[in-house]
């Protein structure tokens, strides 16, 4: 197999791998909790409604987001490593997590908050960062998922324990 790397073809996938293990280091200094990260975005930016104005503004947090397993509870989070200051975006996504999807924005609010806005640079992850929700949140739930895409790999996000408040 060690010619096989010579004309390049296995090298953006260890290219991905590295960048992958890279962002795991991170993210572990910041939450030592992380596990794995499911999913990553590469480029996103924030914003949030103003009820009053009924206006987006926007945030000053713009960069990669991840989708994060955690060894403790919560058990998911996604979070958003900030180029634009020290602080990062931080959510849970628990059973109060609530989104709606319009590509390239996801919408989302927690139990009665303010409803933010995360907008995809590539509408194509902004999709795939919803299925897996849709995934996360039906496997809180416990009830078969009403869309069909999102049975095939629904198990591998079952928690046999029951997920404390």
């Amino acid at each position: 197999t060690g010619s096989m790397s010579q004309n390049g073809k296995l090298r953006p996938n260890l290219d991905e791998k590295g960048t992958k293990l890279l962002n795991l280091t991170v993210l572990q200094r910041i939450d030592p909790f992380v596990e794995e990260i499911l999913i990553t975005a590469a480029h996103v930016a924030f914003y949030a409604f103003n009820i009053d104005t009924s206006q987006w503004s926007r945030r000053e947090v713009e960069g990669s987001l991840f989708v994060v397993k955690r060894n403790n509870q919560p058990r998911f989070q996604f979070i958003v490593m900030n180029r634009r200051s020290t602080d990062n975006l931080v959510e849970n996504l628990l059973e109060d997590f609530e989104y709606e999807v319009q590509v390239p924005y996801l919408l989302y609010r927690k139990a009665n908050q303010e409803v933010n806005g995360i907008w995809f640079y590539n509408a194509q992850e902004c999709e795939e960062v919803a299925n897996l929700f849709s995934r996360i949140l039906n496997a809180y739930a416990k009830v078969p998922p009403t869309k069909a895409k999102v049975v095939t790999s629904r198990s591998e996000f079952e928690e046999p324990e029951t997920v404390s408040a």
